[in-house]
């Protein structure tokens, strides 16, 4: 039995509708001929109208269970025949919608964990009803670097930090007043209920059917990867004599890395720009990406400077499945090389590249699998990993993610249907954006020797009303600037 109030009031809806929960998406829901339960005691439908206000708090329930909780969003489809019914049509977003359309956030994220950095984006936006759940994921102690979160909603963050963590984030309801934030690693996501390829599975689940989908969506048996710019695999050796005035040297590549910097024979230490700038010196400096590298000190005339690094260049990377060619060969009587050409330059070294290309051939070179599931029964929710070991097909032998979860409401039988969708490829993209990942959880978003500008609200017009009070002139020593901190208290 289907019962819906919105700001405590019940509402009847006689249509059928579904409530969408995918994984980032908000869950939503559109109600039609949306009117009070109370005008069922006289049955007048034409002489009123019923539209709820924007942001009106509507609950879902099925026989005690609240399976949605949300707000109006928009509010429509209300006739203004005088003769017709004045039902109206809503639709309803989740809770989670104020992660995206909540108060942004301004504060820096620095010297923070993983877990540390979670909890103070939480506390922030708690008073919208969020709350931090489960944290599984493989380094939750790991520091990351330094992000600035001005003008950057609580959604942006955590899409962040999963990026930056290789990890998935959805948002479970716990009740009317709560919403609670889960991050999981791939690896590490709870396991729901396993499928098993019998019968009494099917009867006992009130299973009505299960069916796959097996498709090659974006296949490739060759991926080259190109790069404008990757450190060598080769050192470059550069032997130069120093004039007696000149602190600029000129290297015949782009430094990418530098191995080592000797003055006659001396092992000399050196460092990049970046870190000059934030105080550690050295005998010499280069910037990655130029070709000089600078002396501290003026070396003297006739000294043999002797640099070893690795240069930048263009790099270019080809990963085949040989097997897979093979067997295209094989079955087509043509050439059997599905190629995929991806420029990333967010690889630093070709063996990043290499890895890069590996990962395509890896996730992208096996059909994609979609298990659809129907049931009555509420088996899974968005973000559970689910297991088919005896699968009929040895294909289909796999561990899958429910990446999207549909509740179906048929109005005219009063009852509801549950829809699943299960993935087989949902490691896929954090393995192939693993490096740069990797390098946004180590920088962060601010520079070196940068600043970040904040967002204060200050009033800066007062009335100021005295009693009892008298007025003494004084002479001004100096200037007449208040040298005190903000928000001190005047004493005197």
């Amino acid at each position: 039995m289907i019962k819906i109030y919105i700001d405590n009031i019940e509402v009847y809806c006689d249509k059928n509708f579904t409530i969408e929960n995918e994984m980032l998406n908000i869950p939503n829901v559109i109600l039609d001929n949306v009117y009070p339960a109370s005008w069922e005691v006289d049955q007048d439908y034409v002489s009123r109208f019923y539209y709820p206000p924007d942001y009106a708090k509507v609950k879902i329930y099925d026989n005690e269970n609240l399976i949605f909780c949300g707000v109006v969003k928009n509010t429509g489809t209300i006739s203004l025949n005088p003769r017709d019914p004045h039902y109206c049509s809503i639709e309803v977003l989740d809770f989670k919608t104020f992660l995206s359309e909540g108060e942004t956030l301004d504060f820096v994220i620095a010297n923070k964990t993983i877990q540390e950095a979670l909890e103070q984006v939480t506390s922030v936006i708690e008073k919208y009803g969020f709350t931090l759940g489960d944290v599984n994921i493989l380094n939750p102690n790991e520091i990351i670097g330094a992000y600035s979160t001005k003008d950057k909603t609580a959604y942006d963050v955590y899409q962040y930090i999963a990026d930056i963590t290789n990890s998935r984030w959805t948002t479970k309801m716990i009740d009317e007043n709560t919403v609670q934030v889960n991050f999981y690693d791939p690896t590490l996501m709870n396991e729901g209920l396993e499928i098993e390829y019998t019968k009494e599975f099917f009867e006992d689940n009130n299973i009505n059917d299960i069916n796959f989908n097996y498709g090659t969506y974006d296949y490739r048996n060759k991926q080259v990867m190109l790069s404008s710019e990757v450190y060598s695999s080769i050192s470059q050796q550069e032997v130069m004599v120093a004039n007696g005035y000149q602190t600029q040297f000129n290297t015949e590549q782009k430094i990418g890395l530098v191995n080592s910097i000797t003055v006659n024979g001396t092992e000399r230490s050196f460092t990049t720009k970046d870190n000059k700038e934030l105080g550690y010196t050295a005998d010499f400096y280069y910037s990655p990406g130029e070709n000089y590298f600078e002396s501290n000190d003026l070396q003297s005339a006739g000294s043999i400077i002797n640099i070893s690094y690795q240069s930048v260049v263009e790099g270019r990377q080809v990963i085949i499945n040989p097997n897979e060619i093979n067997r295209i060969n094989a079955s087509t009587g043509r050439y059997g090389v599905v190629a995929r050409y991806e420029n990333r330059n967010d690889a630093t070294t070709s063996g990043e590249l290499q890895k890069i290309g590996e990962s395509y051939i890896k996730f992208k070179g096996v059909p994609e699998i979609l298990l659809n599931v129907s049931s009555t029964n509420d088996l899974w929710e968005v973000g559970e990993t689910v297991s088919f070991t005896n699968a009929p097909l040895n294909e289909l032998e796999t561990n899958y993610m429910v990446k999207k979860k549909t509740i179906n409401y048929i109005a005219t039988q009063s009852t509801i249907f549950y829809s699943y969708e299960l993935t087989s490829s949902y490691n896929s993209e954090t393995q192939i954006n693993y490096f740069d990942n990797q390098r946004n959880k180590a920088n962060g978003n601010i520079g070196a020797g940068e600043y970040i500008s904040r967002n204060y609200d200050i009033e800066s017009t007062a009335n100021i009303i005295f009693y009892d009070t008298s007025v003494e002139e004084i002479t001004v020593v100096g200037d007449n600037v208040l040298n005190a901190p903000l928000n001190a208290p005047f004493v005197q």
